[in-house]
């Protein structure tokens, strides 16, 4: 693998001329940055098998009503300060400028955009991210 490539891209994809797997590297430092919030975000906690505490577990929220996920309850953080913990721990290398939050817990339908800055790097970028329960899928 070249030196320059960070990680694989996800989901998994095969290089046909190589047969390798399709790696991202600096030049997609937003995607890759992109990819790292993903994981945090839709990883239930206790799922990643040797660091029970990774992950905000977003589908946790979806079913909880509006003072729920802006309190928390027995057993789940408020979501704000959840994700804010969780980029603290897991993703020191990048500062979050602005974090939006909008739920629907009525119509199952989640949206999170978060503008975040890497440190070190002169990269900001926005990420947006839907979960629709109903159509089941992360849009």
């Amino acid at each position: 693998m070249p030196t320059n490539m960070i990680t694989p891209q996800i989901p998994l994809e095969i290089d046909p001329t190589t047969g390798a797997y399709v790696h991202l590297g600096m030049s997609d430092l937003t995607k890759v940055v992109d990819q790292n919030i993903k994981m945090v975000l839709l990883t239930n906690p206790g799922e990643r098998l040797f660091n029970q505490n990774f992950g905000v577990g977003l589908r946790r929220y979806l079913f909880e009503n509006a003072l729920t996920i802006d309190r928390g309850s027995e057993g789940l953080l408020p979501l704000r300060e959840n994700i804010i913990s969780q980029f603290a721990t897991y993703l020191p290398y990048i500062t979050t400028e602005d974090l939006q939050i909008n739920v629907s817990p009525g119509n199952n339908f989640m949206n999170i955009k978060i503008k975040y800055y890497v440190n070190e790097s002169d990269t900001s970028s926005v990420f947006d991210l839907t979960i629709d329960e109903v159509n089941d899928g992360v849009i």
